[in-house]
Order: C-alpha cells, then sequence, then structure tokens
C-alpha cells in the first residue's frame, strides 16, 4: 500500500518506507540497493522501523522517491539524494 490508511499504519506503508530511505540516505550518504535492504531489516527489528518489509517494497519505494525528484542513481548503480 501506498499511502497510510485505517488499517495500514505510516510505518507500514511504501511511503513511510520512502522517509526512511531517505532519512538513511542523508545519514550515510549512497548506497546500494543491497545495504539499504540490509539497513531496513535490521531495523524492523527495532522500534525505529516497527514493520516487515521485503526488497519489492523497497524497490517501489525507491521507485517513488526517483519519479518525484528526491534521489537519484549514482554511476555505480547505488542510490543518493538529489543535489537540487
Amino acid at each position: 500500500m501506498l499511502l497510510p490508511d485505517k488499517h495500514i499504519t505510516l510505518a507500514e506503508s511504501i511511503l513511510g518506507l520512502g522517509s526512511f530511505v531517505l532519512a538513511s540516505l542523508l545519514e550515510l550518504g549512497p548506497q546500494s540497493l543491497d545495504r539499504l535492504y540490509a539497513r531496513i531489516a535490521r531495523a524492523s527489528e527495532t522500534p525505529e522501523l516497527p514493520a516487515y518489509h521485503d526488497f519489492d517494497a523497497l524497490f517501489l519505494a525507491t521507485l517513488f522517491l526517483y519519479s518525484i525528484g528526491a534521489v537519484e542513481l549514482t554511476d555505480g548503480g547505488g542510490v543518493r539524494l538529489c543535489a537540487s
């Protein structure tokens, strides 16, 4: 689910996962999708991200962030915050 609603919390939504990805990129700098997924897997066991997300959800969140111009691809195939 892209947006939270009555039965989907913000942490369980793609929008909430996107905000976690943005915060991770702001803190750590450019990352590969594999490294981002490892961070999400670790965070899902803590109150930092109280929801399970699979790799497909990470891909959708990253695609959403790319489509709104929040992230861009690096030359090495990673993801980073847009400069502008």
